[in-house]
């Protein structure tokens, strides 16, 4: 063998070893992560305070005894999510979290460790793409010795624990505790809600959670499948304007394409120069995982799937199956052949929440992180999920800002449902995504008229974080779970609510935007999607302060020039 060649080898695999057991979030995934805790303010976790917190923790945690020969309790962990100020730590960092004593050994020398900084197990997940940083395991003993291992490389940190997500339960609608500092709902914007997260001492734990009501369908449900009725017939591929015809369980399409009432029965797409259909976008759901042989995402001769998995950072492999069926609903509302705005688009499964619809802080900046690093451009992000009101955690927030400024993606993400303004909720207030509320019309199954009344969901999150509405009522897709129907088939569908299934319109129409303009920034996507959109369609009475009243129109990315988004004018913001 040649001497370089020998080299390469010997360095490929010392990278290998290095990284055994703590890879990358955004390429090969570390161990699971257990859970979160209430994110800690910003500029208020010191060092030393974590370290105090961990220590008298410790200390409770001690059992009482008298006798002499007891073991002494084993040291009380808790789990952190850290952020490093560049990506120089990620180096020392493998090579303290590396499982071989060999490796260490090795390597320390040259990267400036002291000899006790190996602490192998302690790195569950690593994160290189969105944020410089890891999830982990620690004692307070272990804390003070990182930090003295990597001297002023930590940013910043938060605690991680273990969360559920809140569905169908009172305390989702709840408006909850909210944050001190005396703000408002509604009260004046970024800086006011910026500096509340700062001053912010709520205490409960947050929870990742999804944005929904669902109803379970009997097995008798009927299930659609008529591909001649999406286009009656044409080749959606093609340029050309397509008429589905539709009925009042796909009201929410029949909502997308017009300005005003009454719905028509039919979803108009494409162009004389466009397919409009999303074809060459493709959109990441970031959530339960998706059930990606239903119907729903073949193509429309039937030959192939559009869905894939990405990864599943709950088990740890490339199978992002859905087992709570939350996810395979999004995806069918963003790209269903027959259900969805984006008929030909792309979808891929990023799981980070389980069969019981719980997640983590950490394995969600870790989907986020996969997504930096794998996407296929032009490419949407959509999150259907968000945590308590009045909890923060600024490395969701970092984490999905990176995906937008630096890595292109555009990110769609839900309000909420808790009847507050959705600048308390996290990732809703990131001014970087397109948030988005639900709408309803109350009369949609039973004939509309023109000037019927159009109203919001009632428990919709609003406010000056908002940016559009769309329909989240009662809508009608894919089912991938045995919660919300009874056979869980390839040709099962199901009902839903909320803020989660509103978000997946805006993901399609902007796929559809990235497919005809495929180098468009994320900011030209949401400028023409919300200078697009129809204005003072949805009543005001229960708006927060500040709510932006504009609603999705699908038409606005029918067209491949930017200037076709310029829309009708706005009106003023709601003040009610």
């Amino acid at each position: 063998m040649k001497a370089g060649s020998s080299c390469c080898a010997l360095a490929l695999l010392i990278t290998v070893l290095l990284t055994s057991g703590v890879h990358d979030a955004a390429g090969q995934p570390a161990p699971l992560a257990e859970g979160l805790q209430n994110a800690a303010p910003l500029g208020t976790a010191t060092p030393s305070a974590a370290a105090a917190a961990a220590a008298a923790a410790t200390s409770a945690a001690a059992p009482a005894t008298s006798d002499p020969a007891s073991p002494p309790a084993e040291p009380a962990k808790f789990s952190l999510i850290v952020v490093f100020r560049d990506v120089k730590s990620l180096a020392a960092l493998r090579t303290i979290c590396t499982p071989s004593q060999v490796l260490f050994r090795l390597f320390y020398r040259g990267l400036g460790l002291p000899a006790d900084c190996h602490m192998p197990g302690m790195c569950r997940r690593i994160y290189s793409s969105t944020i410089i940083g890891f999830a982990g395991d620690f004692t307070a003993a272990d804390l003070s010795r990182l930090e003295r291992c990597l001297p002023g490389a930590i940013f910043y940190k938060e605690p991680d624990g273990k969360v559920y997500k809140a569905e169908d339960s009172p305390v989702r609608h709840a408006a909850g505790p909210q944050p001190s500092g005396g703000h408002q709902p509604g009260a004046p914007q970024a800086a006011v809600w910026r500096s509340l997260r700062a001053s912010s001492s709520v205490q409960d734990v947050p929870k990742v959670q999804s944005f929904e009501e669902r109803q379970r369908t009997p097995a008798s449900e009927g299930g659609l499948w008529n591909p001649q009725a999406i286009s009656q017939g044409a080749n959606i591929s093609l340029p050309g304007i397509k008429r589905q015809t539709v009925d009042t369980r796909l009201w929410n399409l029949d909502r997308l394409d017009q300005r005003d009432l009454p719905l028509d029965g039919a979803y108009t797409y494409g162009s004389a120069t466009a397919a409009g259909t999303g074809r060459g976008a493709t959109i990441y759901v970031v959530d339960s995982g998706v059930r990606v042989s239903h119907q729903e995402f073949r193509t429309q001769d039937g030959s192939r799937t559009r869905a894939s998995h990405g990864y599943d950072f709950v088990e740890d492999d490339y199978v992002a199956d859905d087992c709570d069926g939350h996810g395979t609903h999004v995806a069918g509302t963003a790209v269903g052949l027959q259900v969805g705005v984006a008929k030909e688009a792309q979808v891929v499964a990023v799981r980070i929440l389980d069969c019981t619809g719980s997640g983590t802080i950490s394995n969600t900046v870790a989907g986020l992180d996969w997504v930096a690093a794998n996407h296929k451009d032009p490419a949407v992000v959509t999150l259907s999920l968000g945590i308590q009101v009045g909890s923060w955690s600024r490395v969701l927030e970092d984490a999905v800002r990176s995906l937008v400024n630096d890595h292109g993606v555009t990110v769609v993400v839900a309000s909420g449902n808790s009847g507050v303004d959705a600048c308390y909720v996290a990732p809703a207030n990131v001014p970087e995504v397109l948030t988005v509320a639900a709408s309803n019309i109350p009369t949609k199954a039973n004939g509309t008229k023109a000037g019927d009344p159009e109203e919001m969901y009632k428990w919709s999150n609003t406010g000056p974080c908002l940016d559009i509405f769309a329909p989240g009522v009662d809508i009608y897709s894919a089912c991938g779970g045995p919660s919300r129907c009874e056979a869980v088939t390839d040709s099962a569908y199901t009902y839903a609510s909320g803020t989660s299934m509103a978000v997946p319109h805006v993901a399609g129409v902007a796929a559809i935007y990235l497919g005809n303009n495929p180098g468009a920034a994320p900011r030209d996507v949401s400028a023409a999607i919300v200078g697009g959109s129809t204005p003072d369609k949805i009543q005001a009475a229960k708006f927060k302060a500040g709510t932006p009243n504009r609603l999705l129109y699908s038409g606005v990315a029918q067209q491949p020039e930017v200037e076709a988004a310029g829309g009708p004018p706005a009106g003023p913001p709601a003040s009610g």
